[in-house]
């Protein structure tokens, strides 16, 4: 991987964090994002221990069939425990149109378009999984 490669998910995951930090300051109740934390925090994990498209299934389903766009998120999707899935899941099929060259139009046909290479995929996406993993501990209510 090419120093151009590490600087392009690094700065892909702290975009995406100014882009969360910039939403809870547009909203004056809303204070943190331990939902998105936790789920950037585990969704790694679970990649490595089961493979990215069970993840991605799982995940999706845990949103209901939701998927938030950053700039529309509420403070309650971000912030209450037991959410944050449809959140991650945007951030998740950003990741894999800009990594992964996805084409997909909706999370089935990304997870579609995962199985085919779905060892390849995940080599392109977990660093900038891991990168956001990091990034969005520092942003978004962090003392």
């Amino acid at each position: 991987m090419t120093n151009n490669e590490k600087k392009d998910y690094i700065q892909f995951a702290i975009d995406y964090g100014k882009k969360l930090d910039n939403r809870l300051k547009n909203e004056n109740k809303c204070q943190k994002i331990d939902a998105f934390k936790n789920r950037a925090k585990d969704f790694p994990s679970l990649v490595v221990q089961e493979g990215l498209v069970p993840a991605l299934t799982f995940y999706y389903a845990k949103a209901e069939g939701k998927i938030d766009d950053i700039s529309k998120i509420s403070c309650d999707e971000l912030s209450n425990e037991g959410r944050g899935y449809s959140a991650y899941m945007g951030f998740l099929m950003d990741a894999l149109r800009n990594f992964a060259s996805l084409k997909c139009e909706n999370a089935l046909s990304c997870i579609e378009e995962v199985r085919k290479n779905e060892l390849i995929i995940t080599n392109k996406i977990l660093p900038v999984l891991i990168e956001m993993k990091k990034i969005s501990s520092i942003f978004g209510g962090q003392k």
